[in-house]
């Protein structure tokens, strides 16, 4: 009988213990300003024109002092930014110019879907940050059709059996259905190290471009870079990386794959007089397994376009961009004779586009 209540005993503290430990974790999740659920909540409406974010922040001490999108933290262009309404921050997006603010389009080949997708950064105050990722998907319209009416056949006739084989088409068709959508990523590094959108650079300071698809999505797919234009936070484009090769190697060289499946190119930082944001877009294709490579013109292997007589089929078209911050330094003869070589490209570059819209 002893034994029975000293185990009694022992079980009756060891609930009070467990029940202890609930009641601490619940009330760390629910009132602890760390928590993610009850310091704020999301809406998300996917409308045919425009994409609109509106985050709901329930801590009134305003415990994100920041919050704004991934890489464009103090970028001036106001589209871009948070639109606050007591403790609400919104954030739209027009479609229609979907690379103003840095939003990655991946459009499925195979079956029509569409989708934009971004990331928005909260800065906390205890130094920490939090990320919420949107996406909205888009189906394309189906084409019209037209029903053309077959002339009677005869009685006897008897239509030939065909045999069916399955073509790369439908093998690919089979395996995207089965395999997890590619998620493809564009930065910028110097040294080895990324560089972020509020980080200024130098003109004429060699760095790398790198754009590369996710550990999973490595596994199945293959890369190729077709188009790269250049701008700034205005009207200006330029191409130049036209269907797959470099249209000057002196601002920016070929995509070479690298050991790690990566798409690998350098280039000289840059900027346009009229502003000192330099955006990126470039126009990805995923195809299965690897792309094959172009000859360019001037003799190198590019990981751009694949040959006309590459009949691959492509799984999705990406579109994406970054930004890089630039100032000009013309303070001794060297970074005025870089800078003077820059800006002598950057027009040839701009007389090159004219040919290349004709």
């Amino acid at each position: 009988v002893i034994v029975i209540k000293v185990n009694l005993r022992i079980f009756f503290f060891f609930l009070l213990f467990v029940f202890s430990i609930i009641l601490l974790c619940f009330a760390f999740f629910f009132f602890s300003p760390l928590s993610l659920v009850n310091n704020y909540s999301t809406q998300i409406n996917c409308k045919k024109d425009y994409i609109k974010v509106d985050l709901n922040l329930n801590d009134s001490t305003n415990s994100y002092p920041d919050i704004y999108l991934e890489n464009l933290k103090d970028y001036p262009v106001k589209d871009c930014q948070a639109i606050k309404e007591g403790n609400r921050r919104s954030f739209r997006f027009n479609l229609k110019q979907f690379h103003q603010c840095g939003l990655t389009k991946s459009k499925n080949l195979l079956t029509g879907l569409t989708t934009y997708y971004h990331r928005i950064v909260l800065d906390h105050l205890n130094n920490t940050q939090e990320f919420v990722y949107f996406n909205c998907t888009y189906k394309s319209l189906p084409k019209k059709h037209h029903i053309v009416k077959r002339d009677l056949l005869p009685e006897d006739f008897v239509e030939e059996e065909l045999v069916h084989f399955k073509t790369d088409f439908e093998l690919t068709d089979t395996l995207v259905q089965q395999a997890p959508e590619p998620e493809v990523l564009m930065q910028i590094k110097q040294n080895n190290e990324v560089v972020t959108g509020n980080l200024t650079i130098v003109s004429g300071t060699p760095l790398l471009m790198e754009i590369k698809l996710n550990e999973e999505s490595a596994k199945i797919y293959g890369l190729k870079a077709n188009f790269l234009e250049v701008g700034n936070t205005l009207e200006l484009n330029e191409t130049i990386l036209f269907n797959g090769c470099t249209v000057d190697p002196y601002l920016f060289d070929n995509f070479n794959l690298t050991e790690n499946e990566y798409l690998l190119a350098k280039f000289r930082a840059f900027k346009f007089p009229d502003s000192s944001y330099v955006q990126f877009r470039a126009n990805v294709q995923i195809c299965l397994n690897k792309c094959q490579p172009t000859q360019c013109s001037n003799g190198q292997t590019a990981y751009g376009r694949r040959r006309r007589r590459e009949l691959r089929p492509q799984a999705y078209e990406i579109s994406l961009n970054t930004l890089l911050q630039v100032k000009d330094q013309t303070d001794n003869d060297d970074n005025k004779a870089i800078h003077e070589e820059l800006q002598k490209h950057l027009k040839d570059l701009r007389v090159k586009n004219l040919f290349l819209k004709q």
